[in-house]
């Protein structure tokens, strides 16, 4: 399903801000969500990310306005062939994850603050393999708002809604085209992020802004 054509909750921007996050952290084989796939052994170092709970503040009596409370789970699996071996390697894959998010370029664009971050520890054995695993929980804030007038009437209603429609004033056009397309490209400021794959790449787009028009109407 592409992403570009769904509505973009704050939820799920921040879901992909932190997947794009986790991408970057060296040796680790898999990073996905939703965090209830299977985890072969040849698939560890896993890193799986879910979303499952929000709660909204309200901060005026007027227009929906919300400070808007994310939780994202993210769960760690690590093995190895030593009980400390997997202690020392699940330690070392949290210590990375909570820097990445916590200093995350992706996410600090878009939301308030992290107001908390838990995270559990366990380890295991099964057999000859030594598992162990984390359980992070982060809570962002981000400010979130929900415009009536962005919303068509229905036109069943009677008599029909009359939607005061704000005046447009400037009109930005942004061109990333998906083919051609540099594989194995990163650039910085995408003007639409969530549709950029990270590399290398088999598919466009790319992040590039390979044309602009930025139009200011007159008043």
């Amino acid at each position: 399903m592409d992403p570009t054509k769904q509505p973009m909750s704050a939820r799920r921007q921040i879901r992909l801000a932190v997947m794009r996050t986790l991408r970057g952290i060296a040796d680790v084989t898999t990073v996905a969500s939703p965090g209830d796939w299977p985890t072969p052994p040849e698939k560890l170092p896993a890193l799986l990310v879910n979303a499952p709970t929000e709660s909204k503040r309200s901060l005026n009596k007027g227009m929906a306005a919300f400070t808007t409370a994310v939780s994202i789970v993210i769960q760690g699996q690590v093995q190895s062939k030593t009980a400390e071996g997997a202690q020392d390697a699940i330690e070392d894959l949290v210590f990375w994850v909570e820097n990445a998010i916590l200093t995350s370029y992706w996410l600090t664009r878009i939301i308030e603050q992290f107001s908390s971050v838990q995270t559990e520890v366990e380890c295991k054995a099964d057999g000859s393999a030594h598992l162990a695993g984390f359980r992070m929980t982060i809570v962002a804030e981000t400010f979130e708002s929900f415009d009536a007038t962005a919303v068509p009437p229905d036109e069943s209603a009677w008599p029909p809604a009359d939607p005061t429609i704000a005046p447009l004033t400037s009109v930005g056009i942004h061109l990333d085209m998906a083919d051609p397309f540099d594989a194995t490209g990163t650039y910085a400021s995408p003007a639409f992020p969530d549709a950029v794959l990270p590399a290398p790449r088999t598919s466009g787009p790319d992040g590039r802004d390979e044309g602009a028009l930025d139009i200011q109407l007159p008043q």
